[in-house]
C-alpha cells in the first residue's frame, strides 16, 4: 500500500449511513463480482478492476503477482478469488487485494446499504481486515494529509468453511490511534476501493467469492 500523502486540507464529509430496519437483500444492479466470467460485472455505472498489493517483504504465492480469479468456490460456484502467501512483521501492512470501482474518481455508492461477500480461511481463526476506501481515506481525495490510507473497515474471524458477510456503512470504522482526517463514518457517496487486506506477520490463504452491494428490504 503506498505511503501515507500530503495534499490540501478541507472539512472532512460528515453525517452518519443509515441502517435497514428490516435487514438487507441483493440489489438489483449490485453484483460487483462473482469471477465467472473472468472480468468484474458492468453494473451501477461501475468500471472495476482487480489489483493486488505487497509490502517489501510479502509474498504473494496465490495467484502470483498478478490478479487472476481461481477454479474453486462455494456451492454453484465454479471460480473464486483465491489470495495466498506470506506477510512479514518487519513491515508497517502486508498483502492486499483490491478492487477499484472506477478508473478514476470516487464512485457513489450512497443508494446501496452496505457490501456483502461470501468467504474462508483454508485454517480457522483467520483475522483479514476488509476495508473501502473513501473521499477522506485515499489521497485523491483531497481530505487526508499526514496520515492517508485508514479506510473505514471491519475487522473478521473467518474459519475453514464458506461464511456470509454483510458489511453495513453503519458497521464501518477506522483504526484508532492514527488517520487524518478521522470522520464519524464513511462518505458512502465517494468510494473508492474494496480491500481485502492482510496484516503483516501472517501466513495467509483466504478464498472469496460473490461480492455485491446490498438494500434494505
Amino acid at each position: 500500500m503506498p505511503a501515507p500523502a500530503a495534499s490540501t486540507t478541507t472539512a472532512a464529509p460528515k453525517g452518519p449511513p443509515g441502517t435497514c430496519a428490516n435487514g438487507t437483500k441483493p440489489a438489483a444492479d449490485g453484483l460487483i463480482d462473482d469471477f465467472e466470467s473472468g472480468e468484474p460485472a458492468a453494473l451501477g455505472g461501475r468500471q472495476s478492476t482487480w489489483r493486488l498489493d505487497a509490502a517489501e517483504r510479502t509474498t504473494i504465492t496465490i495467484p502470483g503477482p498478478k490478479f487472476a480469479s481461481a477454479e474453486g468456490g462455494p456451492t454453484g460456484s465454479k471460480q473464486a478469488l483465491h489470495f495466498a502467501g506470506k506477510t512479514n512483521f518487519q513491515d508497517q501492512w502486508g498483502a492486499d487485494a483490491v478492487v477499484t470501482f472506477l478508473k478514476s474518481g470516487f464512485y457513489d455508492a450512497s443508494k446501496y446499504a452496505g457490501i456483502a461477500f461470501k468467504i474462508r480461511s483454508e485454517k480457522p481463526n483467520f483475522n483479514p481486515r476488509v476495508k473501502i476506501t473513501d473521499v477522506s481515506s485515499d489521497p485523491e481525495g483531497g481530505l487526508c494529509t499526514r496520515e492517508c490510507w485508514n479506510s473505514f473497515g471491519k475487522e473478521l474471524v473467518i474459519g475453514t468453511e464458506w461464511q456470509d458477510v454483510v458489511m453495513m456503512w453503519s458497521d464501518l470504522t477506522q483504526q484508532p490511534g492514527w488517520g487524518n482526517p478521522r470522520p464519524p463514518a464513511i462518505t458512502q457517496s465517494k468510494i473508492k476501493a474494496l480491500d481485502f487486506s492482510i496484516y503483516s506477520g501472517q501466513d495467509f490463504d483466504i478464498w472469496v467469492d460473490d461480492i455485491r452491494f446490498v438494500e434494505c428490504k
